[in-house]
């Protein structure tokens, strides 16, 4: 059974990421509702959201922070899917298809979600079919996101790719020092950044020290130091022209 502490202040009529994600559709009663129904907390970074084989009890909504979003391959090992944002929705698949959890999640830092009940779910659902649709729109750019990663995975280098989730991590993560070069504490581990590229940990050291040695970014511990920002899109400039 779901336990989770509500939070003060909570609002969803005042969340600004549901104005990008499924929830958008609601009517002002169905928001009422939905607002009533779920169930918010604070996780500290690392801690389990939920996990591999669990019941699908319901659906969960970042409002602030992220979530990690892992498999189990074969040998055991922890592979890194994707990253979840503000405005995300986590557990919908096990919720819509009524399975047990495929995948497990956990705090990517300090985060603040909420969780709606499988019937809350269902009871939308029901009242506003457009929210139906919001889903399907969900799962048809999951797989096109996944998609795109096997290409990316077949046609681009390691190098390549590392670049590529650099950017997109300083995007989210990255702030601009006062010399003008873009610094960042990489909110994964070198093992995480690793398996999001499909690579072994010892090939992502070795692209690192290139990376180093070319002038490009420069590593201390989780601390990447960009001096010059446009040096990351000259490296995967002709990756983009293709």
């Amino acid at each position: 059974m779901e336990r989770r502490k509500i939070m003060p202040g909570v609002n969803c009529f005042e969340c600004l990421p549901r104005e990008h994600n499924e929830w958008s559709v609601l009517s002002d009663e169905e928001l009422n509702l939905l607002t009533q129904a779920k169930k918010c907390r604070k996780y500290h970074a690392g801690e389990s959201i939920f996990a591999i084989g669990e019941p699908s009890h319901g659906v969960y909504c970042i409002v602030s922070g992220g979530a990690a979003v892992r498999k189990i391959d074969a040998a055991g090992n922890s592979i890194l899917l994707h990253l979840v944002y503000p405005g995300g929705t986590l557990g919908y698949r096990g919720v819509l298809l009524d399975e047990e959890r495929r995948s497990s999640a956990e705090a990517l830092g300090p985060s603040k979600i909420c969780f709606i009940d499988r019937h809350t779910v269902q009871t939308l659902l029901e009242r506003n079919p457009t929210l139906g649709q919001q889903f399907l729109r969900r799962v048809v750019t999951d797989v096109d996101d996944a998609h795109d990663k096997l290409v990316r995975n077949a046609t681009l280098s390691n190098r390549t790719k590392f670049v590529h989730l650099l950017l997109a991590l300083m995007n989210r993560h990255g702030r601009t020092a006062t010399d003008g070069s873009r610094v960042m504490e990489l909110p994964l581990s070198r093992r995480d950044l690793a398996s999001m590229i499909g690579a072994r940990h010892e090939t992502l050291s070795r692209i690192i020290g290139r990376l180093e040695e070319d002038g490009v970014a420069r590593f201390s511990g989780r601390t990447v130091c960009v001096s010059h920002p446009t040096s990351l899109l000259h490296e995967i400039r002709p990756s983009l022209l293709d």
